[in-house]
């Protein structure tokens, strides 16, 4: 069933794909003309200018760009405001001319913070909260309300412009950030580009580049909690004409989580080989190898003597819930990719992007029974075990044809593009098998208990194909965007214990239409509407096949860019609602039914600004109102999204000294506000609000000793106060220990 219909008018349709089909047919009969007659574009520090050659005056454009050459979507940032994006579009377009709201965290940032997870990452970017559960291992990501609990859940996440790999369990890829260049998030739904995706947005994750100068870094790291940590990151040419260059960064750590036990090791190689014979031609290889070994987590606690008082006491925030010689999580991934690109004209550029990722993932953990979780006395923690193997293989192709033409007074960027991702699962795993009960004052591990029998073992081929035309048009100052996509998806499941095969065929149409007007004095006042969907798993009581969920948004906003100034600011509010969500189904309690709606709408705010040479500063702000609209459980209508806050609030400041006797010092300071959220489905308790503070010492020694040139250090604190906290809930069972003080020191490298 194509959800176009349900999206969109067949008027509209109908028209978007005759203007499409317009716009094509007449660039190929006149492009080439056109593109002898298209001006050069050069770029000036405050404004853009589009010269004609042999033109006396240039007609100043009222897009800004506030660096001395075109900035390039996997560019490196200078400083913490970026000025153009690729994730938004997949052209080279400035945020400011973008009709939705994006957030790019560029590397100055995750140095400033020192990050080590995608998700902390986030933690100073609106509409996202990343803090749902602790450590790097497993992230979780709630963009605009919308994210999950389920095991190894994260929100759709991309690297460089493709999915990453996922499979029906654990095997969740999760990439390192020392790996990147930059992390961008697209709020609101991004299936018109991307296919599948959550109406929440998407994380785009951007891979450090080959450099055309030699760079190269070695770091140190140590810290409380046992850290020890190494990191190297090394670029630059490899022929004196620059055409062949590459990059190679690589990273070891191990590092003890809060919770006794619990521990998180990795090692990480990304190797990148880029060739550029010409000016329009280039290839970038891509290698990566992370491999987690022998990690070790926490799990979930009640409610009840974390959030609430308990009579035997509150549970120490060090207390481990699982068995030690029991719990263990392993994960290796490899992936190999590339990406091409070969400019023909002034008019035409091709693109391939490919990444084939393998991931192999062993689970074995004790969690609390959270449906059950006290026994005979109100310290005895019930729990279960679980295990999981599984391997996972993904191939993701995209093909772009970009063509930039004028018709009239009109400048068309228009984007062709053909994309697939195949998967091929395989998990092995048990159900949840009866554990011996754990005191968490005076916990005593070891007992022994049976290992959960095999209940499941299943095969998985996902493929899924998406055909997609988009149209950026300039008209003076008015930017307009138009995109449409189809999308085919298909999903054979073998039940190696059953016998039995499933096959699951969806499609659906998504697109987005948007306008931003963008006045001289940096003011870009926006509108937008966008559709998405997510094809679902399983099948209802009598064995038919789920639709896929829908949803729409309607979003308006205005960006500020001041000419001449590197910051960007952005105020959006948005509506989005989604259906076809499952919800239980009443006659069967065991199964699901679509009958269910949801709605999300808020207030974002979005500052990045180089206030002076020395002071920066990175404000968000973001009001939440998500509830349940239709349910088959009447007590969670009107109800809030669980784990979701009302309010997010933080701003994040550096200033550095450039002279005098402190020159080459930074000091970084920053506040986070996170508001009060539903601590289950029907809103029974709430996770009350709580302020963090973090902090951050940067000193380059070669600021005052030449002879020590490239030699830095950095001292980094989150939650500087060591506040004790519970992050989420998503019931009275399972909670979270928000992260106490964490402290790392580096000493870092440059040559």
């Amino acid at each position: 069933m194509s959800l176009f219909s349900s999206s969109f008018p067949h008027s509209v349709r109908l028209a978007w794909g005759r203007a499409a089909l317009g716009i094509l047919l007449t660039s190929a009969a006149v492009g080439p003309s056109w593109a002898q007659e298209r001006p050069a574009i050069e770029l000036d520090t405050a404004t853009t200018r589009a010269r004609h050659p042999g033109a006396e005056e240039a007609t100043v454009l009222p897009t800004i760009t506030a660096t001395d050459r075109p900035e390039h979507g996997p560019d490196p940032v200078e400083g913490v405001a970026a000025h153009v994006t690729v994730t938004a579009t997949k052209t080279d377009t400035p945020l400011i001319d973008v009709p939705q709201a994006i957030s790019v965290v560029p590397r100055a940032q995750l140095d400033q913070q020192g990050v080590k997870s995608v998700a902390d990452s986030l933690r100073y970017t609106p509409g996202v909260f990343a803090d749902t559960r602790i450590g790097g291992v497993l992230e979780s990501v709630f963009l605009r309300g919308f994210g999950g609990f389920a095991a190894g859940a994260t929100n759709p996440q991309f690297l460089d412009g493709l999915p990453l790999a996922k499979g029906d369990g654990w095997a969740a890829q999760v990439i390192d950030p020392y790996a990147l260049e930059r992390v961008e998030v697209l709020r609101g739904p991004a299936s018109v580009l991307y296919g599948q995706a959550s109406p929440g947005g998407i994380v785009n994750m951007v891979s450090k580049r080959p450099t055309d100068e030699p760079f190269h870094e070695v770091t140190l790291t140590t810290g409380n909690r046992d850290r020890a940590e190494a990191a190297f990151d090394l670029g630059g040419p490899i022929t004196k004409d620059g055409e062949w260059s590459y990059r190679f960064s690589g990273l070891g750590r191990r590092v003890d989580e809060q919770a006794d036990f619990s521990k998180q090791q990795r090692v990480l190689l990304a190797p990148t080989l880029a060739w550029a014979p010409d000016a329009d031609t280039s290839l970038t290889v891509f290698g990566f190898y992370q491999n987690d070994p022998h990690n070790n987590f926490a799990g979930w606690l009640p409610a009840n003597g974390t959030l609430f008082p308990n009579p035997a006491g509150r549970i120490p925030r060090s207390f481990f819930p699982g068995e030690p010689d029991f719990d263990s999580y392993d994960r290796q991934q490899t992936m190999i990719g590339y990406a091409f690109e070969h400019r023909f004209d002034e008019t035409w550029t091709l693109r391939q992007n490919l990444r084939y990722a393998d991931v192999d993932t062993s689970f074995e953990g004790v969690a609390g029974n959270f449906v059950f979780p006290f026994g005979a006395t109100s310290s005895q923690l019930n729990r279960a075990a679980s295990w999981s193997d599984e391997s996972l293989d993904g191939l993701s192709i995209d093909n772009q044809a970009e063509a930039r033409f004028d018709t009239g007074a009109l400048r068309h960027t228009v984007l062709l593009g053909l994309s697939y991702q195949g998967s091929w699962a395989d998990t092995l795993a048990s159900g949840f098998g009866d554990a011996p009960p754990i005191d968490y004052r005076a916990p005593v591990y070891g007992r022994p208990f049976a290992r959960p029998p095999v209940a499941q073992d299943d095969r998985q081929d996902w493929s899924r194909t998406g055909i997609y035309v988009q149209d950026q048009i300039r008209i003076d100052r008015l930017a307009l965007t138009f995109g449409g996509r189809q999308d085919w998806s298909m999903l054979d499941t073998k039940d190696r214990l059953g016998g039995g095969t499933t096959h699951q065929d969806d499609q659906a149409f998504t697109g987005r239409v948007g306008a931003v007007y963008l006045f001289d004095n940096g003011l870009a006042p926006y509108a937008s509407y966008s559709t998405s969907f997510e094809p679902v798993l399983g099948t209802a009581f009598g064995g038919e096949a789920f639709e896929p969920t829908t949803a729409r948004q309607t979003e308006v906003g205005i960006k500020y860019q001041p000419p001449g100034k590197d910051s960007f600011v952005g105020l959006s509010g948005f509506d989005i609602t989604q259906e076809n969500v499952g919800t239980v189904d009443p006659l069967h309690p065991f199964y699901k039914v679509q009958t269910g709606e949801v709605r999300s709408r808020g207030i974002e705010v979005e500052a990045r600004a180089a206030l002076t040479d020395r002071l920066d500063l990175i404000g968000a702000y973001t009001w939440l109102d998500t509830t349940v609209q239709k349910d088959t459980d009447p007590l969670a209508l009107g109800k809030r999204f669980v784990a979701v806050p009302d309010v997010l609030a933080s701003l994040w400041t550096t200033y550095h000294f450039t002279d005098g006797a402190l020159a080459g010092l930074s000091l970084s300071g920053g506040a986070r506000y996170v508001g009060k959220s539903a601590g289950d489905p029907v809103n029974s308790f709430s996770v009350p609000a709580t302020t963090l503070f973090d902090a951050a010492i940067r000193y380059d020694v070669g600021a005052m000793r030449p002879d020590l040139t490239g030699v830095q250090a950095a001292l980094n604190v989150t939650n500087l106060f060591d506040k004790r906290t519970v992050s989420s809930c998503f019931n009275a069972g399972g909670c979270f220990y928000g992260n106490g003080r964490l402290v790392t020191a580096s000493l870092s490298y440059r040559w």
